[in-house]
């Protein structure tokens, strides 16, 4: 008979976890940990989230360790999940046990995507799946409080708007603005003459708004500018316990719908919505800011293209399994180099960058692995230097965002 999924409060079988990975033995007894809160974390190798969360998983289950058992689950074989690690040196890995090839736990606790977690009480009862994981819920767990996450496994409501499905068709224009509702996804079919936007904070709002759907770029947090009395409605406290009930309270919906005639419109119309709505001022201002600027420095004949084959040039992260030791560009534009160089300046400098060598053309580039990875400046600037290019910090005039309380004007 087919395992069925398991209601809550029912018991979980008893059961012994074989092919497991990260561990003293080959199989786990789940009936030798009764007692403790048992947390299932499903997670698979092409789920980025899950793989960015195992340093706090990790954490979790060393804070907790007297009470709490973490088992990490995924449907790899026991040899994938083992060279899964091995050939990724970026990647944590968990003290953790690992139960692989698992088809048993997914049939009891089935979840439609990662990461998911399923809570096993003491005495074996199946309580609850969430797709949240924080010290503060275990600890109101175990205190025999109420977990106050959001229940993974309950009916959602899908709509496309809040308005009355029945006169839904018979609406030409609207746009409105309401508070996140728990268990209500709305994934509006708006399509060109309109904005949906499901579960966004006040300051993505705004970059969406600025940012028509990625013509400008505002997502760094060198190029918007808070200028409010109260930043705590924007920006997410960093502490996990007090972000989750911050987003409880600072999560919004917005959704837009115009005529076909006025389609161009939208982000104009939505950025007045905006404005009336919430009662901040915002616009795109030039603003001097510490920059990276690649400049030329001398000969740059040595990059002119003459060459053929494979490129590599990119920078390892904890997907990477083959680690080279040179990094090639072959045959390339010379602005995808610098488009590529200017987002890991971004990622790791965290300042803007601006190409000011004015070169075009294709190129052939190659540098050390290690000063890409590590992205050490004086490394890469080193680098860069061998063909007439450098990489240097100076003031230059950037767009920013800027946010104001309404009606304040700034010289």
């Amino acid at each position: 008979m087919a395992q069925a999924a398991l209601k809550k409060g029912e018991q979980i079988p008893d059961i012994v976890l074989q092919n497991i990975y990260n561990y003293p033995k080959k199989s786990f007894d789940l009936d030798k940990i009764r007692g403790k809160l048992i947390i299932f974390d499903f997670w698979s190798p092409s789920c980025i989230s899950c793989l960015k969360s195992f340093p706090k998983i990790d954490s979790l289950q060393r804070l907790f360790a007297d009470e709490v058992t973490i088992v990490l689950v995924n449907k790899e074989s026991l040899d994938s999940t083992r060279r899964f690690f091995e050939t990724r040196k970026f990647l944590f890995r968990p003290q953790i046990p690992f139960a692989t090839s698992d088809v048993t736990i997914n049939k009891l606790f089935p979840n439609r995507a990662n990461p998911a977690y399923a809570w096993i009480d003491g005495e074996g009862k199946f309580h609850q799946m969430t797709n949240e994981l924080t010290a503060a819920s275990i600890r109101r767990f175990l205190a025999g409080n109420k977990v106050n996450l959001e229940d993974y496994r309950e009916r959602r409501k899908y709509l496309t708007s809040l308005f009355d499905r029945e006169y839904e068709p018979s609406v030409i224009s609207y746009s409105y603005l309401s508070k996140a509702i728990p268990g209500v996804n709305l994934n509006g079919s708006i399509g060109k003459n309109g904005l949906s936007f499901h579960n966004y904070d006040l300051m993505n709002l705004y970059r969406e708004a600025f940012g028509e759907q990625g013509k400008y770029d505002f997502s760094k947090k060198w190029n918007i500018v808070l200028d409010v009395n109260d930043t705590q409605r924007f920006i997410s406290p960093k502490e996990e316990e007090l972000a989750h009930d911050w987003k409880r309270k600072n999560l919004y919906n917005y959704a837009l719908l115009l005529p076909e005639n006025m389609a161009e419109e939208r982000f104009i119309m939505m950025r007045s919505d905006l404005r009336r709505y919430l009662g901040f001022d915002a616009r795109v201002e030039k603003k001097l800011i510490s920059s990276m600027i690649l400049v030329k420095v001398g000969n740059m004949d040595k990059l002119k293209s003459q060459k053929t084959g494979p490129s590599n040039f990119r920078m390892s992260d904890i997907r990477t399994s083959q680690i080279d030791s040179v990094r090639r560009l072959i045959n390339r534009p010379f602005k995808t180099f610098s488009n590529i160089l200017g987002s890991w300046v971004a990622l790791r400098l965290e300042k803007p960058f601006v190409d000011e060598t004015g070169y075009s053309g294709n190129i052939d580039i190659e540098l050390n692995g290690n000063a890409v990875d590590s992205f050490n400046l004086g490394k890469i600037r080193a680098q860069l230097k061998q063909y007439g290019l450098d990489l240097v910090e100076q003031k230059r005039p950037i767009d920013v965002l800027v946010i104001r309380e309404k009606g304040v004007v700034k010289e």
